[in-house]
């Protein structure tokens, strides 16, 4: 997935657990929000992503939905169980209203569908982290 860098740059600050199973969506997203002024920790699993949060501190988990091992749904609901202000938005190639809604209840403030746009998603992020710069 290629991802194209925002129509308008800001400094945006916090940190980033991004966490997909795709080597190329994960090391994309990293360097779009890199370049917006997030610092960005990566995982490509949810066991990976829980080791992160257990050192890192963390203000936003941007998970995917489909990966091996337990899900992105799955990894929200035991991500706040750790941290429970964590907030956490739940990205799929696949969704439907029933994810979307499982996502919500277990957790989740965002959703996005892929394919996105970079202005989507940082937008997505900005508001969600009380974070936007107009």
């Amino acid at each position: 997935m290629m991802i194209l860098a925002p129509e308008k740059t800001t400094i945006a600050g916090g940190r980033i657990l991004i966490v997909d199973d795709d080597d190329g969506v994960r090391e994309n997203l990293a360097e779009l929000f890199q370049v917006v002024g997030y610092s960005v920790v990566t995982a490509g699993s949810a066991p990976e992503a829980m080791g992160k949060l257990a050192h890192h501190d963390v203000d936003l988990l941007l998970t995917d939905y489909r990966m091996p091992g337990p899900n992105g749904v799955e990894l929200i609901e035991s991500a706040r169980r750790v941290k429970p202000g964590l907030r956490a938005i739940l990205m799929t190639a696949f969704g439907d209203s029933f994810t979307e809604i499982e996502s919500v209840r277990r957790g989740a403030i965002g959703y996005v569908n892929k394919p996105f746009e970079a202005d989507e998603i940082t937008n997505l992020v900005s508001r969600i982290l009380g974070l936007r710069g107009d």
